[in-house]
């Protein structure tokens, strides 16, 4: 490993996320700035192996506790995204430091400030083979930040839209009357879930998506379905991942646990789902503003 270049190649990362993140850009929301500052602090900790070599990393303890950065989208909206770097003991100093390097990539991609390809591959140069990732590891990584990425600007992303009035209109019903399913009259058919809505927090593994659907899938009467089959699902580890101060970490997301119990749901959809509804009617009718 050529860890002086490694350091050389990874700064630059680190330099793209702060000026997506940096505190001093929410001076005017405190617990934006706050939140930053705390996961900057923590970031530059987990990145001690790469940037300092031979100083230990002062958050190696809690690496698999998600960073979370609050970042404008492109309509100055404030979100939360949430990247877990690996929790894998590392068997030698070198390893540590690729994996390191490895979790800014899927960081810097998570916040939409993804290096270039070629950047990407003197990365792999610098690591070389005796810290070699396992088989599709960069796969799982890219999917990780990619759906990361989609669960942040599905709803917010402009669309160009013929009639603009007639799209808000359309949003808003969308979000607060769910259509029947299938068209058909309830009880005839079984729901099937619209799977394009699903969408996973960065602390719930790949390999456990398919999983996790079907698990889904095979109790949607159970979850009343039909209620909430025209939102958006956030699937998280647990309940205690839902919230933060009391308030969604995902407004306008159904919030679902992977190992979801219906009668633990149905007493969250009571409590939440006009919120929910709200919150998904003010994103449909800023994305419907954005298309104008």
């Amino acid at each position: 490993m050529d860890a002086a270049r490694l350091q050389g190649l990874v700064k630059p990362l680190l330099h793209a996320v702060l000026k997506k993140v940096h505190p001093d850009f929410f001076t005017h929301q405190p617990a934006a700035k706050a939140a930053n500052q705390s996961a900057v602090q923590r970031l530059q900790g987990l990145l001690a192996p790469v940037l300092a070599p031979g100083s230990p990393s002062r958050d190696h303890g809690t690496a698999d506790r998600p960073l979370e950065f609050v970042v404008r989208d492109g309509s100055e909206t404030l979100q939360t995204v949430s990247f877990a770097f690996s929790s894998r003991r590392a068997r030698a100093g070198h390893e540590l430091q690729a994996q390191r390097a490895r979790d800014m990539l899927g960081l810097c991609s998570a916040l939409g400030v993804a290096p270039s390809t070629t950047i990407t591959q003197e990365i792999e140069e610098a690591i070389g083979p005796a810290a070699r990732q396992p088989a599709d590891g960069n796969a799982v990584a890219r999917l990780r930040a990619a759906r990361a990425r989609e669960a942040l600007l599905n709803y917010t992303r402009s669309r160009t839209a013929h009639d603009t009035r007639a799209a808000m209109m359309d949003g808003l019903r969308r979000a607060a009357w769910p259509p029947g399913m299938n068209g058909a009259k309830a009880g005839q058919l079984e729901p099937k879930l619209d799977r394009s809505k699903i969408f996973f927090a960065a602390d719930v593994a790949p390999q456990q998506y398919m999983d996790v659907v079907r698990h889904i899938e095979g109790q949607l009467r159970d979850l009343d379905y039909a209620c909430w089959c025209a939102l958006p699902v956030m699937v998280v580890s647990s309940w205690k991942d839902a919230l933060r101060r009391g308030t969604s970490r995902y407004p306008g997301f159904v919030v679902i646990p992977r190992n979801v119990e219906a009668k633990a749901f149905l007493r969250y959809l009571r409590e939440n789902l006009d919120e929910i509804r709200r919150a998904r009617q003010a994103s449909n009718a800023r994305q419907a503003a954005n298309a104008r």
